[in-house]
């Protein structure tokens, strides 16, 4: 038989619920931590579902406005007008980052947005497709991101790829892919233009988003064509090769409008 009553258990049991509610509470009030050497993966627990709760900067990537989006239900606007793109020529500068293969531009590119301009920073690729077209993943995606100097938001140009012909650009580069984490490769003689890898029919989709990368900034104007380039399969498993699954899931539309415009 226990030395202590009844009675006399319970204010302890008492005392260790309040306890563990007080140990409970602190550690979900506990501050996010800074996201210095902060990873965050495509997958696992460090995974998109995880990307808000890792780090105090990546807070947005929890927020109403994400990328990328299922494109479907789109509201057709004369009002748009079409992309005003001023691409000139650029040497090759590849960056494997560790989550995709990055062509960073040299200056002198833009497009023109609401009257404003926005300088073509670097373009970068995605296996498969982030967003969805009706539901549709295609094989590849390419971001052509943009900035503007004054306001610090971005315009981003979203190309999708399909298997098909060999695509001539890609075929200068696609041996070139550095294939390790943080490792480069530049090519000063070896050069094209953005212009090369958008489609003759510029019928686009456009709505409000974010990065689809952590911080997940809610500064982004998507222009996503509606048609796609071809790459052969070789290409694009070239891709797949090195960047594995590098796709967001897409995120709800919530109250945002889609629209689009006919090339």
């Amino acid at each position: 038989m226990s030395i202590f009553s009844k009675n006399a258990i319970i204010p302890y049991l008492s005392i260790g619920m309040m306890l563990l509610f007080v140990s409970c509470k602190k550690e979900e009030d506990e501050p996010l931590p800074a996201c210095t050497d902060v990873q965050w993966e495509y997958g696992g627990v460090d995974g998109p579902d995880e990307w808000a709760k890792l780090c105090i900067d990546y807070t947005p990537c929890g927020g109403s406005m994400q990328s990328p989006i299922d494109l479907k239900g789109a509201v057709n606007d004369q009002a748009l007008t079409a992309i005003a793109q001023t691409y000139v020529s650029t040497s090759t500068h590849i960056v494997n980052n560790g989550h995709t293969l990055q062509y960073n531009c040299d200056a002198g590119s833009s497009l023109s947005l609401m009257g404003d301009t926005y300088q073509l920073l670097q373009f970068h690729t995605h296996t498969h497709s982030e967003h969805t077209l009706n539901g549709v993943k295609l094989p590849m995606e390419m971001h052509f991101v943009h900035k503007n100097s004054a306001t610090g938001k971005l315009a981003v140009i979203g190309v999708f790829v399909k298997a098909g012909v060999e695509n001539a650009t890609l075929k200068k580069i696609a041996s070139k892919l550095p294939t390790a984490k943080n490792t480069t490769f530049d090519d000063a003689a070896l050069t094209f233009s953005a212009s090369n890898f958008m489609p003759v029919n510029q019928s686009y989709f456009t709505y409000s988003g974010s990065l689809t990368t952590p911080p997940c900034s809610e500064t982004v104007t998507w222009m996503v064509m509606e048609q796609a380039i071809e790459a052969s399969a070789d290409q694009i498993k070239s891709f797949e090769t090195i960047e594995k699954v590098n796709a967001r899931p897409v995120q709800p539309l919530g109250s945002r409008t889609i629209r689009y415009r006919k090339g």
